[in-house]
Parts: C-alpha cells; sequence; structure tokens
C-alpha cells in the first residue's frame, strides 16, 4: 500500500524548506504532489524516495563513492 506524505513531512525527509521545495516544483525539479478528492495535496512516499537516491546519485560527492 502507498504511503501518502505531507508537505511538511516531504520538508522534514528531504531537509528543504517548504518554500524552497514549492519553487523546486514550480521549475519542474521536484515531483509535484497528488491532488486529493478532498482538496488536499499528498506525495507518494516511493515518489519522494526515488527523487532522493537521484539526487543523491547525481552528487559529485556520491560518484565518488560509487565509483
Amino acid at each position: 500500500m502507498a504511503k501518502l506524505l505531507s508537505m511538511k513531512a516531504v520538508s522534514e525527509r528531504v531537509g528543504y524548506s517548504e518554500s524552497k521545495l514549492y519553487a523546486m516544483i514550480r521549475e519542474g525539479e521536484f515531483p509535484p504532489g497528488r491532488k486529493l478528492a478532498t482538496g488536499g495535496v499528498r506525495w507518494l512516499e516511493s515518489d519522494v524516495d526515488d527523487w532522493i537516491m537521484h539526487a543523491y546519485e547525481q552528487a559529485p560527492e556520491a560518484r565518488l563513492r560509487l565509483a
């Protein structure tokens, strides 16, 4: 079962402020949330985890460790 995260939980998980994340979403640099029928927005935990892994793999220091 997919776990849904609030913006606050996403912010805490990735270590960026909510305003930074919203700016990244507008720029296409972070996955947008999914609108719920109740009117709220949530992020799939798997989408956030995939973004974290991709960001880690793109970091120069990560490439050194993976080599």
